[in-house]
């Protein structure tokens, strides 16, 4: 998947009317660089409220309620398994959505059905500024409400009652929710049979934000790979592999339905009684025959250096990793019924583009305990006892890897922040082996990161690097820089795009400035005395000393 061009009409905060052109990118990642504010994050943003909006718009069991406050066009392409590529152009503007396949004599064919959108659209963010979450938060935030229709009529389904009750329910919530729901026997049997329904699409959101809580249970789906891959891509941080885990599950509240009953029995089946350490009473009869579990809460160990359970877990999801993470995912999102209905209810309205507070950690339906990682020196060592470097790393790397098995689009917001100054050389490097791991996934996924990094800078061409900095005006303008990025050094690309005049602190410099009111021996001397090595230094004392 690549993104080919975004044109903006109208105005996203500091974006007004700005046609980006990403046709000339070569590889896999585009760097957004510039000073603090400019706007590289709000157009991270934007191309998240795009695909959201457009997923809302076109998956039948999603409702759209306000138009987008700003139109947008974007053009993106999209590769088949036969590597034949397609070229999609979506029009999102304040009363419809209109897709076209364009082909390569430029003519338009409309789609009468939905636009083919990526894989997923994968968000993370290192920082505060919890923005990027917010085009998420509403994707996520109508599956709960879907998740939570659903569960209200399966709980009515459970009470003692006969075909003609159970026909009657199901009439209702299909009158009621004709988006969420298909009458079974609709197509081939008689109208008024309402004995069955079946939901339209239980697929949780394309759209994966990466937090805390989801990241850790990212990293443990990392297992479900071949190890000696999870080996290539952690070796470099001196890790090799996830060697245990402790899940929390609760089921005895919330929105509970029987796709998450099934996902718990998974793991419950795939470790033996004496990993699950129970929590509460015990089932009661009614209990047990409504979940087939002895108890409603409890956290399961698993330890993979057992192969019956590395073994279980890999037959149990296919031997894909999106397929294991996706089901542990859909039973955390179960947790949104905690967050504030005042946030609820400013992410239901589509057109909602301001700031919405992260809710703060609550417990959740189910999340990671403990995780626990083998490193280089087969010793075990505790996920949370990582530095936030190793952590922050080890997570993009495994987003990448995991999502980059297929076509995705990752929206990375100053990814290496935490990363001591070697990582930083090569984190281009690990990013690229991360999301070229298999064959398959070369050039098919896509990652747009904001960066101050002069590193990752030097690591790509000019064509994947664009500039962002305020006008007069205060709006943004955005360009492709215009000299060769890749391979230039670290203080041109600082001096050139980030404002320093100078390499050294500006505290030294106004030092140096107060003792070369003192007369030019004096500073030289002091200069000689007190200054590290730097080539400002021995420019300066050539200078005083001619």
């Amino acid at each position: 998947m690549r993104l080919l061009s975004l044109e903006l009409i109208g105005e996203y905060k500091g974006l007004k009317d700005q046609y980006c052109d990403f046709r000339n990118t070569e590889g896999n990642i585009l760097a957004l660089i510039g000073l603090n504010g400019s706007g590289k994050s709000q157009l991270l943003e934007l191309i998240a409220e795009a695909f959201a909006y457009l997923e809302r718009w076109q998956r039948e069991d999603f409702v759209v309620r306000t138009p987008l406050p700003f139109e947008v066009r974007m053009e993106y392409a999209i590769k088949h398994q036969n590597q034949t590529e397609d070229v999609i152009l979506v029009n999102i503007n304040k009363d419809e959505v209109k897709s076209y396949k364009l082909t390569n004599d430029g003519a338009r064919h409309l789609l009468l059905l939905v636009a083919p959108l990526p894989d997923f659209i994968v968000g993370y963010a290192s920082g505060l500024n919890e923005n990027l979450q917010r085009a998420f938060m509403k994707n996520s935030l109508q599956y709960f409400e879907i998740k939570r229709i659903s569960a209200q009529r399966q709980k009515l389904l459970t009470e003692n009652i006969d075909e003609e009750q159970v026909s009657e329910i199901n009439k209702k919530f299909l009158k009621k929710y004709p988006h969420i729901f298909d009458n079974l026997y609709s197509e081939d049997y008689d109208q008024e049979n309402y004995l069955s329904l079946r939901e339209v699409n239980p697929q949780p959101s394309n759209l994966i934000y990466l937090d805390y809580d989801s990241t850790s249970l990212l990293l443990l789906s990392l297992v479900l790979l071949p190890l000696e891959k999870v080996e290539q891509i952690l070796g470099e941080l001196g890790f090799k592999y996830p060697i245990k885990a402790k899940i929390y599950y609760d089921l005895r509240s919330g929105v509970i339905d029987t796709d998450a009953i099934r996902d718990v029995k998974m793991l419950v089946r795939s470790v033996e009684e004496n990993n699950i350490t129970p929590i509460g009473n015990r089932t009661t009869n009614d209990q047990f025959d409504q979940y087939e579990l002895n108890f409603l809460a409890g956290i399961i160990e698993l330890d993979f250096s057992n192969s019956s359970i590395l073994n279980n877990l890999r037959e149990a999801n296919y031997h894909d990793p999106r397929s294991f993470f996706l089901r542990l995912l859909k039973l955390q999102q179960l947790g949104n019924k905690k967050w504030p209905i005042t946030n609820r209810r400013k992410l239901a309205k589509d057109d909602f583009i301001e700031t919405v507070k992260t809710p703060l950690k609550t417990q959740l339906p189910l999340s990671m305990v403990e995780l626990r990682f083998l490193n280089n020196k087969n010793q075990e060592v505790c996920f949370d006892d990582l530095s936030d470097g190793e952590a922050q790393l080890m997570q993009v790397l495994a987003a990448s890897t995991i999502f980059g098995l297929g076509q995705s689009l990752f929206l990375f917001d100053e990814p290496e922040t935490h990363l001591n100054p070697s990582w930083r050389t090569y984190f281009h490097t690990y990013l690229e082996k991360a999301l070229n791991l298999n064959d398959e996934g070369v050039e098919d996924s896509q990652i747009f990161l904001s960066t101050h990094s002069p590193f990752m800078i030097s690591s790509l061409k000019k064509e994947n690097v664009f500039f962002f900095e305020r006008n007069h005006n205060g709006l943004i303008d955005l360009k492709p820089v215009n000299e060769e990025t890749y391979g230039a050094s670290f203080d041109v690309i600082i001096k050139r795009y980030f404002g320093l005049k100078s390499l050294i602190s500006h505290s030294v410099i106004d030092e140096i400035r107060e003792q070369l009111k003192f007369g030019d021996a004096q500073a030289k001397q002091w200069i000689e005395d007190n200054l590290g090595l730097s080539a400002e230094r021995a420019y300066l004392i050539k200078k005083l000393s001619d």
